[in-house]
């Protein structure tokens, strides 16, 4: 008698991915069903191949994620989602550092791709469209992370970037500021124009005038942050508050103002979209526009799973886009300034 996975897991009267874990090594299985599974293998003498399997089967129980930065808590968090969710089903991750970089994205592509992994959950730049659709239009499963790509029709989450950005100007106006800088990313991402557009729709609604010098656009990471911050607190008539947007500049932000021997909120107002737990240890915590992080990664690996093992989603199957809100959290980085 033949003997393969399925017949393995009708002895056993457990499902074909719960075998599948149990040779795999992978939590979420019960010890006493474990141990069924393991005398079945045995009383069957069932051998797996590897390299067999997914030829046969066209699959290599692989997913691969490309982040912005994997140093950044934000992106670690995702990560760690991601391996959690493809543990419980039975899949390997192999993580890489994109690192914001249109080259070292595409060349994790191509890697990800000569090691035949069954899908990609990509954190995009935007500068490798043609190449993406490439992967989508011979069947490599993709999930966008975080962003979209102009010309790309593919799965995607994100959360509400400019809802968020105008729910924290809306604060800081409410507080009574009136001169607000932003410092926002890359304008050619969806992420930096998504939160510098919400900026600007607060100020909009609220009667106040865009002043471009009041707007910075610096790369996501803490450098930036710290460099386009001295420009901001340098200006002859400075602004009253900043808007950063995101958790790595702001600590270049607050890294600044301490060395110009300013002080939050007495001198200047700060509102940060992410947050973080250092955030919080300040003299004064900062107030943060807080992301469903773990929510955006493990969200991502459930839908790629499931484009992967031929689930239906959506209407027709066609891609979709899930948006997670964000929730404003305050606390004392900012004061009331109206007169």
């Amino acid at each position: 008698m033949k003997v393969d996975i399925r017949t393995v897991a009708d002895k056993a009267g457990v499902s074909t991915a719960t075998v599948s874990r149990v040779l795999r090594d992978y939590p979420g299985v019960k010890e006493k069903t474990r141990k069924k599974v393991l005398k079945v293998i045995t009383d069957l003498n069932y051998e797996v191949n590897a390299v067999a399997r997914s030829l046969r089967q066209r699959k290599t129980y692989t997913i691969g994620i490309i982040v912005g930065n994997v140093l950044s808590q934000f992106y670690s968090i995702i990560a760690k989602s991601v391996e959690d969710v493809a543990q419980k089903n039975g899949y390997n991750m192999i993580l890489c550092n994109g690192d914001d970089d249109p080259q070292k994205e595409l060349k994790y592509l191509k890697v990800l791709k000569s090691n035949r992994v069954d899908g990609i959950i990509l954190t995009p730049t935007g500068k490798n469209a043609d190449y993406i659709n490439q992967l989508i239009n011979t069947d490599t499963k993709m999930v966008l992370l975080d962003r979209l790509i102009d010309g790309v029709e593919c799965d995607a989450v994100l959360v509400d970037n400019e809802t968020g950005a105008y729910k924290a100007v809306k604060h800081l106006i409410d507080q009574g500021y009136r001169k607000i800088a932003i410092i926002t990313g890359y304008l050619d991402r969806t992420t930096g124009r998504g939160r510098l557009n919400g900026y600007l729709r607060a100020l909009n609604e609220a009667g106040i005038p865009r002043d471009d010098t009041l707007i910075k656009v610096g790369n996501f990471k803490k450098r930036s942050g710290i460099e386009l911050t001295k420009e901001i607190l340098q200006m002859e008539n400075r602004p009253e508050a900043i808007f950063v947007s995101n958790i790595d500049m702001t600590l270049g932000t607050i890294i600044t103002i301490k060395e110009m021997g300013l002080k939050i909120p007495e001198d200047i107002g700060i509102v940060s979209f992410d947050d973080s737990e250092w955030a919080m240890l300040l003299d004064h915590p900062i107030t943060a526009i807080s992301q469903p992080a773990y929510s955006l990664g493990s969200t991502s690996a459930e839908m790629l799973i499931k484009r992967i093992n031929g689930e239906q989603i959506g209407l027709n199957n066609k891609p979709i886009v899930i948006t997670l809100n964000t929730e404003l959290i305050i606390r004392s980085s900012t004061k009331n300034v109206k007169k």
